[in-house]
């Protein structure tokens, strides 16, 4: 698959050193049963889980709010949101703190799996059958496994805070 056809933006793009092959990193994570990715130039932060505070009448993948260093930051639970069930927090739980055009959500993942450096043709679009055009920007696939590029555009933009 060509460039051309990837249908998603993929920012942050740099050219392998040798091939001249474009490349992008992402941070790849489990949620459940899943596996999914977001750019490492939108990962702000990777925290281990902390007190959160509880919101009234909010969705119910919201977690609640974490403050980070003076920032009230919005957690979404991915198992939730993507699942049916909620995570459970172990040792290996993460928040991965990403920002997206100046605004944050921490996302409460199960665990990191890797930081997948992956050609741009690596990346399949919105076009493979079944996947979630709201949520999923595309699929990518590296040496050890395939993930779920999240769109962290309508994650954050779509967070309802205030219920």
């Amino acid at each position: 698959m060509s460039a051309e056809i990837f249908s998603g933006e993929i920012e942050g793009v740099d050219l392998d050193q040798l091939g001249g092959i474009e490349m992008v990193q992402f941070l790849v994570f489990s949620s459940g049963e899943s596996t999914y990715g977001v750019r490492i130039l939108d990962t702000n932060e990777i925290l281990k889980p902390v007190h959160v505070t509880r919101l009234p009448n909010v969705s119910p993948e919201i977690l609640g709010v974490l403050n980070l260093r003076g920032n009230i930051i919005p957690l979404l639970d991915t198992n939730k949101k993507f699942g049916n069930e909620y995570s459970e927090v172990t040792q290996a739980s993460r928040i991965v703190v990403c920002a997206n055009a100046g605004k944050f959500i921490g996302l409460l993942v199960d665990k990191i799996l890797e930081v997948a450096r992956i050609p741009l043709d690596a990346i399949e679009g919105r076009e493979v059958s079944g996947l979630s055009h709201k949520y999923v920007s595309g699929v990518g696939r590296s040496d050890q496994r395939l993930f779920l590029i999240l769109n962290l555009d309508i994650l954050i933009n779509g967070v309802p805070i205030d219920g």
